[in-house]
Protein backbone atom coordinates (compact mmCIF):
# COMPACT_ATOMS: atom_id res chain seq x y z
CA UNK A 1 0.00 0.00 0.00
CA UNK A 2 2.64 2.73 0.90
CA UNK A 3 4.11 1.85 -2.79
CA UNK A 4 0.61 3.07 -4.11
CA UNK A 5 0.60 6.27 -2.18
CA UNK A 6 4.16 6.92 -3.24
CA UNK A 7 3.33 6.66 -6.65
CA UNK A 8 0.13 8.67 -6.40
CA UNK A 9 2.07 11.25 -4.73
CA UNK A 10 5.18 11.06 -7.50
CA UNK A 11 2.71 11.81 -10.43
CA UNK A 12 1.15 14.79 -8.65
CA UNK A 13 3.86 16.70 -7.51
CA UNK A 14 5.40 15.88 -11.36
CA UNK A 15 2.30 17.55 -12.86
CA UNK A 16 2.35 20.03 -10.04
CA UNK A 17 6.10 20.92 -11.86
CA UNK A 18 4.90 20.34 -14.81
CA UNK A 19 2.55 23.05 -14.85
CA UNK A 20 5.13 25.63 -12.79
CA UNK A 21 7.18 25.53 -15.50
CA UNK A 22 4.47 26.32 -17.88
CA UNK A 23 3.35 28.98 -15.83
CA UNK A 24 6.81 30.49 -16.37
CA UNK A 25 7.47 29.71 -19.92
CA UNK A 26 4.02 30.86 -20.96
CA UNK A 27 4.21 34.55 -23.09
CA UNK A 28 -0.03 35.28 -22.39
CA UNK A 29 -0.32 36.37 -18.87
CA UNK A 30 -3.88 34.79 -18.75
CA UNK A 31 -3.07 31.58 -19.67
CA UNK A 32 0.15 31.56 -17.27
CA UNK A 33 -2.40 32.05 -14.58
CA UNK A 34 -4.43 29.39 -15.42
CA UNK A 35 -1.19 27.17 -15.56
CA UNK A 36 0.04 28.56 -11.91
CA UNK A 37 -3.64 27.69 -10.63
CA UNK A 38 -3.48 24.42 -12.06
CA UNK A 39 -0.25 24.22 -10.70
CA UNK A 40 -1.58 25.10 -7.36
CA UNK A 41 -4.35 22.16 -7.61
CA UNK A 42 -1.83 19.80 -8.07
CA UNK A 43 0.07 20.55 -5.11
CA UNK A 44 -3.48 20.17 -2.85
CA UNK A 45 -3.66 16.87 -4.67
CA UNK A 46 -0.14 16.15 -3.38
CA UNK A 47 -1.47 17.01 -0.24
CA UNK A 48 -4.18 14.48 -0.20
CA UNK A 49 -1.97 11.53 -1.01
CA UNK A 50 1.01 12.80 1.27
CA UNK A 51 -1.58 12.89 3.96
CA UNK A 52 -2.81 8.95 3.29
CA UNK A 53 0.91 7.94 3.24
CA UNK A 54 1.26 9.88 7.32
CA UNK A 55 -1.74 7.75 8.08
CA UNK A 56 -0.37 4.69 6.53
CA UNK A 57 3.09 5.07 8.27
CA UNK A 58 0.79 5.75 11.31
CA UNK A 59 -0.98 2.66 11.02
CA UNK A 60 -4.55 4.32 10.47
CA UNK A 61 -5.27 2.81 7.03
CA UNK A 62 -5.72 -0.78 6.46
CA UNK A 63 -4.11 -2.60 3.47
CA UNK A 64 -7.18 -1.94 1.14
CA UNK A 65 -6.20 -2.88 -1.96
CA UNK A 66 -6.22 -6.56 -2.72
CA UNK A 67 -3.75 -7.16 -6.04
CA UNK A 68 -0.88 -5.14 -4.70
CA UNK A 69 1.40 -5.93 -7.64
CA UNK A 70 -1.15 -5.48 -10.58
CA UNK A 71 -2.02 -1.91 -9.29
CA UNK A 72 2.10 -0.86 -8.66
CA UNK A 73 2.45 -2.25 -12.22
CA UNK A 74 -0.33 -0.38 -13.77
CA UNK A 75 0.38 2.90 -11.46
CA UNK A 76 4.47 2.33 -12.38
CA UNK A 77 3.09 2.40 -16.31
CA UNK A 78 1.36 5.77 -15.95
CA UNK A 79 4.44 7.21 -13.99
CA UNK A 80 6.51 5.96 -16.47
CA UNK A 81 4.80 7.18 -19.63
CA UNK A 82 4.44 10.64 -17.53
CA UNK A 83 8.23 10.98 -17.34
CA UNK A 84 8.75 11.09 -20.83
CA UNK A 85 7.83 14.47 -21.04
CA UNK A 86 10.40 16.86 -21.75
CA UNK A 87 10.50 19.90 -19.45
CA UNK A 88 13.79 21.53 -20.93
CA UNK A 89 11.54 22.11 -24.30
CA UNK A 90 8.16 23.48 -22.59
CA UNK A 91 9.61 27.38 -23.61
CA UNK A 92 9.72 26.29 -27.10
CA UNK A 93 5.87 25.27 -27.09
CA UNK A 94 3.19 26.73 -29.26
CA UNK A 95 0.11 27.99 -26.99
CA UNK A 96 -2.03 25.16 -28.68
CA UNK A 97 0.93 22.55 -27.76
CA UNK A 98 0.73 23.64 -24.25
CA UNK A 99 -2.90 23.15 -24.31
CA UNK A 100 -2.42 19.69 -25.80
CA UNK A 101 0.32 18.88 -23.27
CA UNK A 102 -1.72 20.00 -20.12
CA UNK A 103 -4.87 17.69 -21.87
CA UNK A 104 -2.81 14.62 -22.19
CA UNK A 105 -1.19 15.02 -18.30
CA UNK A 106 -5.04 15.13 -17.43
CA UNK A 107 -5.85 12.38 -19.50
CA UNK A 108 -3.17 10.44 -16.98
CA UNK A 109 -4.55 11.69 -13.97
CA UNK A 110 -8.03 10.68 -14.64
CA UNK A 111 -7.18 7.49 -14.73
CA UNK A 112 -10.26 5.20 -13.13
CA UNK A 113 -6.83 3.94 -10.39
CA UNK A 114 -7.27 7.16 -8.71
CA UNK A 115 -10.89 7.46 -8.58
CA UNK A 116 -11.02 4.13 -6.38
CA UNK A 117 -8.08 4.97 -5.03
CA UNK A 118 -10.19 7.82 -3.36
CA UNK A 119 -13.32 5.89 -3.06
CA UNK A 120 -11.11 2.85 -0.39
CA UNK A 121 -8.81 5.06 1.46
CA UNK A 122 -10.76 8.32 2.10
CA UNK A 123 -14.78 7.28 1.98
CA UNK A 124 -15.93 9.64 3.77
CA UNK A 125 -14.09 12.65 1.76
CA UNK A 126 -14.38 10.91 -1.54
CA UNK A 127 -17.55 13.34 -2.87
CA UNK A 128 -15.23 16.27 -2.10
CA UNK A 129 -12.05 15.14 -3.30
CA UNK A 130 -13.84 14.27 -6.46
CA UNK A 131 -15.71 17.60 -7.10
CA UNK A 132 -12.37 19.54 -6.42
CA UNK A 133 -10.84 17.38 -9.40
CA UNK A 134 -13.70 17.78 -11.18
CA UNK A 135 -13.46 21.89 -10.86
CA UNK A 136 -9.35 21.55 -12.02
CA UNK A 137 -10.18 19.80 -15.16
CA UNK A 138 -13.23 21.88 -15.68
CA UNK A 139 -10.58 25.12 -15.56
CA UNK A 140 -8.52 23.51 -18.41
CA UNK A 141 -11.71 22.56 -20.35
CA UNK A 142 -13.09 26.09 -20.17
CA UNK A 143 -9.61 27.58 -21.66
CA UNK A 144 -9.69 25.13 -24.53
CA UNK A 145 -13.01 25.21 -25.43
CA UNK A 146 -12.72 28.75 -25.19
CA UNK A 147 -9.75 29.41 -27.79
CA UNK A 148 -10.56 26.73 -30.15
CA UNK A 149 -14.09 25.93 -32.19
CA UNK A 150 -15.40 22.52 -31.35
CA UNK A 151 -14.69 20.80 -34.20
CA UNK A 152 -10.69 21.22 -33.82
CA UNK A 153 -8.63 19.42 -32.59
CA UNK A 154 -8.00 21.10 -29.22
CA UNK A 155 -11.59 21.61 -29.16
CA UNK A 156 -11.90 17.66 -29.75
CA UNK A 157 -9.39 17.13 -27.03
CA UNK A 158 -11.55 19.06 -24.68
CA UNK A 159 -14.83 17.48 -25.10
CA UNK A 160 -12.58 13.70 -24.80
CA UNK A 161 -10.95 14.79 -22.09
CA UNK A 162 -14.72 16.15 -20.10
CA UNK A 163 -16.49 12.40 -21.25
CA UNK A 164 -13.55 10.75 -19.96
CA UNK A 165 -14.10 12.36 -16.30
CA UNK A 166 -17.43 11.38 -16.92
CA UNK A 167 -17.48 8.40 -17.78
CA UNK A 168 -14.64 7.23 -14.75
CA UNK A 169 -17.10 9.14 -12.57
CA UNK A 170 -19.95 7.28 -13.58
CA UNK A 171 -18.70 3.52 -13.57
CA UNK A 172 -17.10 4.30 -10.11
CA UNK A 173 -20.52 5.37 -8.79
CA UNK A 174 -22.03 2.10 -10.64
CA UNK A 175 -19.59 -0.16 -8.67
CA UNK A 176 -19.64 0.83 -5.37
CA UNK A 177 -22.88 3.39 -5.00
CA UNK A 178 -26.76 2.88 -3.93
CA UNK A 179 -28.67 4.83 -6.98
CA UNK A 180 -30.99 5.51 -4.73
CA UNK A 181 -29.53 7.26 -1.82
CA UNK A 182 -26.07 7.87 -3.07
CA UNK A 183 -24.74 5.74 0.03
CA UNK A 184 -21.88 3.21 -0.48
CA UNK A 185 -23.38 -0.20 -1.27
CA UNK A 186 -23.50 -4.08 -0.39
CA UNK A 187 -20.38 -4.35 -2.78
CA UNK A 188 -18.61 -1.85 -1.10
CA UNK A 189 -18.92 -3.06 2.61
CA UNK A 190 -17.60 -6.19 1.43
CA UNK A 191 -14.57 -4.77 0.24
CA UNK A 192 -14.11 -1.96 3.36
CA UNK A 193 -15.17 -4.34 6.29
CA UNK A 194 -12.31 -6.96 5.69
CA UNK A 195 -10.03 -4.33 5.03
CA UNK A 196 -10.86 -2.50 8.14
CA UNK A 197 -11.00 -5.90 10.40
CA UNK A 198 -7.69 -6.53 9.59
CA UNK A 199 -6.18 -3.48 9.87
CA UNK A 200 -8.01 -3.89 13.48
CA UNK A 201 -6.28 -6.88 13.91
CA UNK A 202 -3.28 -6.30 12.87
CA UNK A 203 -2.67 -2.83 15.14
CA UNK A 204 -4.88 -3.99 17.90
CA UNK A 205 -7.88 -0.48 17.46
CA UNK A 206 -10.99 -1.48 17.91
CA UNK A 207 -13.96 -1.61 15.36
CA UNK A 208 -17.47 -1.46 15.33
CA UNK A 209 -19.70 -2.65 12.81
CA UNK A 210 -23.57 -1.17 12.98
CA UNK A 211 -26.65 -2.94 11.67
CA UNK A 212 -29.41 -0.45 11.68
CA UNK A 213 -33.33 -1.21 10.59
CA UNK A 214 -35.82 1.45 9.63
CA UNK A 215 -38.93 0.63 11.93
CA UNK A 216 -41.95 -0.77 10.37
CA UNK A 217 -40.74 0.46 7.32
CA UNK A 218 -43.20 -1.95 5.13
CA UNK A 219 -46.01 -0.02 6.63
CA UNK A 220 -44.67 3.44 4.52
CA UNK A 221 -44.59 1.55 1.31
CA UNK A 222 -48.16 -0.44 1.75
CA UNK A 223 -50.14 2.93 2.57
CA UNK A 224 -47.68 5.64 0.78
CA UNK A 225 -46.75 3.69 -2.15
CA UNK A 226 -43.32 2.74 -2.71
CA UNK A 227 -42.62 6.80 -4.15
CA UNK A 228 -42.59 8.00 -0.96
CA UNK A 229 -40.90 5.07 0.26
CA UNK A 230 -38.33 5.53 -1.87
CA UNK A 231 -38.09 9.61 -0.63
CA UNK A 232 -37.83 8.44 3.03
CA UNK A 233 -35.07 6.25 2.29
CA UNK A 234 -32.82 9.15 0.91
CA UNK A 235 -33.76 11.41 3.54
CA UNK A 236 -33.27 8.35 6.33
CA UNK A 237 -29.75 7.83 4.38
CA UNK A 238 -28.72 11.09 4.11
CA UNK A 239 -29.75 11.95 7.93
CA UNK A 240 -27.28 8.82 8.87
CA UNK A 241 -24.52 10.16 6.68
CA UNK A 242 -24.40 13.80 8.36
CA UNK A 243 -24.87 11.97 11.64
CA UNK A 244 -21.81 9.70 12.01
CA UNK A 245 -18.49 11.05 11.87
CA UNK A 246 -16.45 11.86 9.03
CA UNK A 247 -14.24 8.49 9.34
CA UNK A 248 -17.56 6.45 9.59
CA UNK A 249 -18.93 4.11 6.55
CA UNK A 250 -22.48 4.44 6.25
CA UNK A 251 -23.89 1.80 3.41
CA UNK A 252 -27.46 0.55 2.03
CA UNK A 253 -27.11 -3.07 2.97
CA UNK A 254 -30.08 -3.67 1.32
CA UNK A 255 -33.58 -2.61 1.38
CA UNK A 256 -34.50 -0.57 4.52
CA UNK A 257 -31.13 -1.52 6.27
CA UNK A 258 -28.12 0.06 6.32
CA UNK A 259 -24.90 -0.39 7.59
CA UNK A 260 -22.02 1.80 9.32
CA UNK A 261 -18.14 0.67 9.96
CA UNK A 262 -16.74 2.59 12.35
CA UNK A 263 -13.13 2.43 12.83
CA UNK A 264 -11.42 3.66 16.40
CA UNK A 265 -15.00 3.17 18.09
CA UNK A 266 -14.89 0.54 21.02
CA UNK A 267 -17.65 -0.31 23.77
CA UNK A 268 -16.88 2.94 25.37
CA UNK A 269 -18.18 4.88 22.50
CA UNK A 270 -20.54 1.78 21.18
CA UNK A 271 -23.43 4.31 22.77
CA UNK A 272 -22.58 7.58 21.57
CA UNK A 273 -22.47 6.24 18.25
CA UNK A 274 -25.85 4.56 18.05
CA UNK A 275 -27.38 7.84 20.01
CA UNK A 276 -25.99 10.30 16.93
CA UNK A 277 -27.97 7.57 14.48
CA UNK A 278 -30.99 7.56 16.73
CA UNK A 279 -31.21 10.83 16.73
CA UNK A 280 -30.27 11.72 13.12
CA UNK A 281 -33.30 9.67 12.05
CA UNK A 282 -35.64 11.11 14.97
CA UNK A 283 -35.55 14.14 13.11
CA UNK A 284 -36.31 13.38 9.76
CA UNK A 285 -39.68 14.40 8.61
CA UNK A 286 -41.29 13.63 5.51
CA UNK A 287 -44.50 15.34 3.98
CA UNK A 288 -47.01 12.81 1.68
CA UNK A 289 -49.56 13.77 -1.07
CA UNK A 290 -52.11 13.25 1.83
CA UNK A 291 -50.83 15.87 4.22
CA UNK A 292 -49.86 13.66 7.03
CA UNK A 293 -46.41 14.24 8.30
CA UNK A 294 -44.21 10.95 8.70
CA UNK A 295 -41.55 10.83 11.24
CA UNK A 296 -38.85 7.57 11.48
CA UNK A 297 -37.42 5.51 14.51
CA UNK A 298 -34.61 2.79 14.08
CA UNK A 299 -33.29 0.00 15.80
CA UNK A 300 -29.65 -0.58 15.82
CA UNK A 301 -26.94 -3.67 16.38
CA UNK A 302 -23.82 -3.77 17.09
CA UNK A 303 -20.69 -5.39 16.78
CA UNK A 304 -17.45 -4.89 18.29
CA UNK A 305 -13.80 -5.95 18.35
CA UNK A 306 -10.63 -5.42 19.44
CA UNK A 307 -7.79 -7.74 20.16
CA UNK A 308 -4.57 -7.33 20.70
CA UNK A 309 -1.93 -6.22 18.05
CA UNK A 310 -1.07 -9.19 15.40
CA UNK A 311 -4.41 -11.19 16.29
CA UNK A 312 -6.38 -12.76 13.61
CA UNK A 313 -8.89 -10.66 11.90
CA UNK A 314 -12.88 -11.47 12.79
CA UNK A 315 -14.30 -12.84 9.25
CA UNK A 316 -16.71 -10.95 7.62
CA UNK A 317 -19.62 -13.03 8.21
CA UNK A 318 -18.98 -13.23 12.08
CA UNK A 319 -19.10 -9.52 11.82
CA UNK A 320 -22.14 -9.26 10.64
CA UNK A 321 -23.85 -12.36 12.33
CA UNK A 322 -22.99 -10.35 15.61
CA UNK A 323 -24.61 -7.45 14.57
CA UNK A 324 -27.80 -8.77 13.32
CA UNK A 325 -27.79 -10.83 16.53
CA UNK A 326 -27.70 -7.28 18.71
CA UNK A 327 -30.43 -6.30 16.34
CA UNK A 328 -32.82 -9.00 17.23
CA UNK A 329 -32.41 -7.91 20.54
CA UNK A 330 -33.16 -4.36 19.96
CA UNK A 331 -36.61 -5.29 17.87
CA UNK A 332 -37.72 -7.65 20.35
CA UNK A 333 -37.15 -5.35 23.15
CA UNK A 334 -39.12 -2.21 21.98
CA UNK A 335 -37.30 -1.03 18.48
CA UNK A 336 -35.98 2.71 18.22
CA UNK A 337 -33.39 2.03 20.19
CA UNK A 338 -29.88 -0.04 20.01
CA UNK A 339 -29.67 -3.70 20.97
CA UNK A 340 -26.33 -4.59 23.39
CA UNK A 341 -23.01 -4.77 21.57
CA UNK A 342 -21.98 -7.92 21.26
CA UNK A 343 -17.74 -7.87 21.62
CA UNK A 344 -16.15 -10.56 19.26
CA UNK A 345 -12.72 -12.16 19.95
CA UNK A 346 -9.92 -13.47 18.59
CA UNK A 347 -9.50 -15.52 21.40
Amino acid sequence: MREILELCVKMDRLADDLYQTLARDCREPELAALFARLAKDEAEHTGWWKGLLAAWDRGLLPELVNDTAGLVERLSGLYAEFQTIEFDTLGTLSVEQMLALAARVEFFMIDPVFSELIELTEPAHAGKRHAAYQVHVQRLVTEISGRYPEDSLAGLLATSLTRAWSDTMRLSAYATHDPLTGLYNRRALQTHLPQWAAWSARYGHPLTVLLVDIDFFKDVNDRFGHATGDRALREIATAMDEGVRASDLVIRYGGDEFAVIAPETGLAEYGELCTRVLDAVRAVTLDTDGDETLRFTVSIGGAVTHDAAGSPPQRLESLLAAADQSLYSAKQTGRDRAGTPIALSAS
